[in-house]
């Protein structure tokens, strides 16, 4: 297979705007920001005992679960209509305000009115509006003809807000530097053509139209993974679009997770054999809703992918917020309070592969201590060395000291907030007994992504030379 091939040369240097005081940077503005019905699975979790309680830390988490889709939607995938927020069941979704002002106030208590479009109406003089694919919490994305270029674009409107624009404007600056760095658009990260502003009020931009997230096709699929040869073929070119955020542009794109990567092809999915499904059931994977089939099982068109919504990346001489990451895929470092960098995005690639394999997320939690514990239970014991190092809030309020020793330690199951947390966290399998035997190199690279030190994990180079990226797989 031979080593990928180097990156490109270093670009210009980068602009900087000032990021906004008066708005969290969850913002995203790509197309992919369409908002439908809660997230909702096909029946009962694997996994018993989910938690219900609100993410903690008093709403500072800015990195709410969402499911989003840039393509064209298809029959038999829904790829245009995305779910609100992309909660899981037993979450506590978000509400997503459709109220606010045309004024371009900082105020969403205020009536917001969406972009009043029409089929045909042109925008910036040259794109022609063809269809909706969705409204978000930001914006509208519609469907167009580049009449210039004779090729179909997605636009993502901005609601006139003064804080939505400007978050906008952020990622926008972000994007004009991948593109820049990146003129082919081969880094594996989604492109964004241009922005333009729409009578002076509306701010818009334009992409690549793409298809359906990644978690989307897990839920159309009944939340049964995908082929190991797609995972195989996702893991890489995850690790090369790593490979040039992190090593060309300095970046950490601080929020990956199945919703945020996208299907490159928009063309119809097709009927195969899911080759796990006895194993699937056996372990008791999520299940139809009662008196439903599973239906056929899909298999995307194409494995080609793109990385999506960089509102939270981060430059590594940028200030890094103390919190990052949707719950489910943030590492240990960060919950700890340690700091971060770019290797944070490794350990989300390693949670997101194991949810592609099962279906589920590896660590389906919403609490602080039980995250915790559920990824010694899964990974291993947490350095001591780790826990020593935690930040005093993160010591008082979920480690205890061993009087004798002196060593920290997290308190479980004394502080479990519930029987059914105790119950979650003993039904946990070790991460190399939740593959089948076939598939063991498969769990020993995520187990290397996942390394709950940090510094222990390979960077994205390395990680493209395991024997996983050039293995065999007949399913």
């Amino acid at each position: 297979r031979g080593l990928p091939p180097p990156p490109p040369p270093p670009p210009p240097p980068l602009r900087r705007r000032a990021r906004s005081t008066t708005a969290p940077r969850e913002v995203f503005i790509a197309p992919e920001a369409v908002e439908g019905p809660p997230r909702q699975a096909a029946g009962p979790s694997k996994m018993p005992g989910k938690q219900s309680a609100l993410e903690e830390l008093s709403g500072r988490n800015m990195h709410e679960r969402r499911s989003c889709s840039t393509g064209i939607p298809t029959a038999e995938m829904g790829a245009g209509v995305c779910a609100k927020n992309g909660e899981r069941p037993g979450s506590a979704p978000r509400s997503a305000s459709a109220s606010g002002s045309m004024s371009g106030s900082n105020s969403d208590d205020e009536e917001i009115i969406h972009f009043d479009w029409q089929e045909g109406m042109v925008m910036n003089s040259r794109y022609s509006l063809a269809k909706l694919l969705g409204d978000g919490t930001f914006g509208r994305v519609v469907l167009a003809h580049d009449q210039c270029s004779d090729r179909q674009v997605a636009i993502k409107i901005i609601r006139d807000v003064k804080r939505y624009m400007d978050n906008a404007k952020i990622e926008a600056d972000i994007l004009k530097d991948i593109r820049q760095a990146d003129p082919d658009g081969t880094s594996g990260c989604a492109i964004m053509y241009e922005t333009f502003t729409h009578e002076q009020r509306f701010y818009c931009l334009v992409f690549e139209p793409l298809g359906a997230s990644l978690y989307d096709f897990l839920k159309d699929n009944s939340f049964r993974g995908f082929w190991m040869q797609d995972i195989q073929s996702f893991a890489q070119q995850c690790m090369q679009a790593l490979m040039f955020l992190h090593g060309h542009l300095r970046m950490t794109h601080t929020d990956l997770k199945p919703e945020n990567i996208l299907l490159q092809s928009m063309s119809p999915p097709y009927v195969d054999q899911f080759p796990r499904e006895a194993e699937w059931l056996r372990r008791g994977g999520p299940l139809p809703s009662k008196g439903q089939a599973a239906g056929d099982y899909l298999r995307p068109a194409s494995s080609r992918i793109k990385l999506i919504d960089f509102g939270n990346a981060t430059y590594e001489d940028e200030h890094h917020s103390s919190i990052i990451n949707t719950r489910q895929y943030r590492g240990p470092e960060v919950l700890l309070g340690h700091g971060w960098d770019e290797r944070s995005d490794l350990w989300s690639i390693g949670c997101i592969l194991m949810e592609l394999y099962a279906g589920d997320q590896l660590f389906a939690t919403h609490e602080e201590l039980e995250h915790l514990v559920l990824m010694e239970r899964i990974i291993g014991a947490i350095p001591a060395g780790m826990l020593d190092r935690a930040s005093q809030a993160v010591q008082d309020s979920y480690l205890v000291q061993d009087p004798h020793t002196g060593f920290w330690r997290l308190p479980w199951p004394e502080r479990a907030s519930s029987l059914s947390s105790e119950r979650h966290v003993r039904s946990q399998w070790p991460l190399l007994e939740q593959v089948l035997p076939e598939h063991a190199v498969f769990a020993e690279f995520c187990q290397e992504l996942l390394a709950l030190d940090p510094r222990r994990r390979p960077d994205a180079v390395d990680a493209l030379r395991h024997d996983f990226l050039s293995a065999h797989f007949r399913d």
